[in-house]
């Protein structure tokens, strides 16, 4: 009961003071943060439009909380420390928490807390907190990065390695003066295969080196001439004359994109639907479709190869993994098309089933609606 009559008292103290209500008003309308307001006994008694919309709580539900109920149980018992903490400093700055809001979601946010009027703890005390979203993806995507350049750097080191000791070796052994012509032979086919392996894997890593530039010149790219080029460079490619290629577009079908990671990402695709045919059939077809879609263009690239199962599909986008061991690969191949169409501002996915074949879709935006999401990509 005592507790009771301390909180109504404390709001009728709190509310009494019309200054300090307009002082909350005018810090409510001029920042784009939550604002929240609690007496001396934590009891909310004033929240912005902002607390409103981002909590997803009334105002009536709001007003009469307790202040401690809106962050995680962990932390309640600091929302008291800070308290005492403003008092003594005026202000605490930036503390990471999180807020609850309706509906069993938390909030990422940087908090700060200050006695509504210096040194008066009647006065009650404000919360302005900021929207840490963004931030905690930032930070996510940045520790990601970080992960995949740590685990490139170590698979080159390992995976230049290995042919290098092997064509040394190769030498070491075709040099021996014993040997014949047949067996000096049989070695540079040998050295030939171990230099072709680390031409593959040079070549991937200059091919991601690409989307990590930051001088991207965008234009105008006919999609369905730009396949048809792919498709007359890959006349020699392994297994390309096995394959009955498909193509669903108009003519004048265009997409305001960078052309070399566009060409980069429908040359990967093509390839990869001749490379995982099945070898034990006769009627091996890609079909490859291109539409409007959006603000942009959508490309599918359908094969009745291979296939893959639910696993590999999850995997089928990382760094060095290689599904399927019947073909040599940097294992980089899908990795450079998901980040070239990061790149762009795009997205990609996948569908498949093991022996019925695979379909990659890509979705393109036009430049005018990604140029933000390229400047982030190129920061990040």
């Amino acid at each position: 009961m005592n507790s009771l009559v301390e909180q109504t008292q404390s709001g009728n103290t709190f509310a009494k003071k019309a200054s300090h209500l307009t002082i909350l008003e005018n810090i409510g309308r001029s920042v784009s943060d939550i604002v929240i307001a609690f007496d001396r006994n934590y009891i909310v008694h004033y929240l912005n439009d902002k607390a409103i919309e981002i909590l997803n709580y009334s105002k009536v539900e709001l007003t009469g909380f307790h202040i401690t109920e809106l962050f995680p149980k962990s932390q309640q018992d600091s929302v008291q420390v800070l308290q005492q903490q403003a008092m003594e400093q005026q202000q605490v700055h930036d503390w990471r928490t999180c807020l609850n809001v309706k509906g069993k979601k938390q909030l990422p946010v940087s908090v700060s807390f200050s006695p509504l009027l210096d040194n008066d703890e009647d006065a009650g005390f404000v919360l302005i907190a900021m929207d840490d979203r963004q931030l905690v993806q930032a930070t996510d995507a940045l520790k990601q990065k970080n992960a995949e350049l740590e685990t490139l750097i170590y698979r080159i080191s390992h995976d230049l390695k290995g042919p290098l000791a092997s064509i040394n070796g190769l030498f070491q052994l075709y040099e021996m003066p014993d040997n014949t012509i047949e067996i000096k032979e049989h070695y540079i086919s040998l050295i030939r295969k171990s230099i072709k392996k680390l031409e593959g894997k040079l070549l991937g890593l200059l091919e991601l080196g690409l989307s990590k530039r930051e001088d991207l010149e965008f234009k105008p790219i006919p999609v369905r001439k730009t396949i048809n080029g792919i498709l007359k460079e890959l006349e020699s490619f392994p297994g390309r004359d096995q394959v009955l290629v498909h193509i669903t577009a108009t003519e004048g079908l265009e997409i305001d994109t960078e052309e070399k990671l566009f060409h980069s990402v429908m040359q990967n695709l093509i390839e990869n639907s001749i490379k995982y045919r099945k070898t034990n059939t006769d009627d091996a077809v890609t079909k490859i479709t291109a539409r409007k879609y959006k603000d942009g263009v959508k490309i599918k690239v359908k094969d009745n190869g291979l296939g893959m199962d639910r696993e590999l599909q999850k995997r089928v986008f990382d760094m060095f993994y290689r599904g399927h061991n019947h073909t040599e690969g940097s294992g980089l191949g899908m990795f450079i098309v998901k980040t070239h169409v990061e790149k762009l501002g795009g997205e990609i996915g996948v569908k498949s089933s093991p022996q019925l074949g695979t379909e990659f879709w890509v979705y393109l935006p036009e430049q005018k609606v990604v140029s933000e999401k390229i400047r982030k990509l190129t920061l990040g």
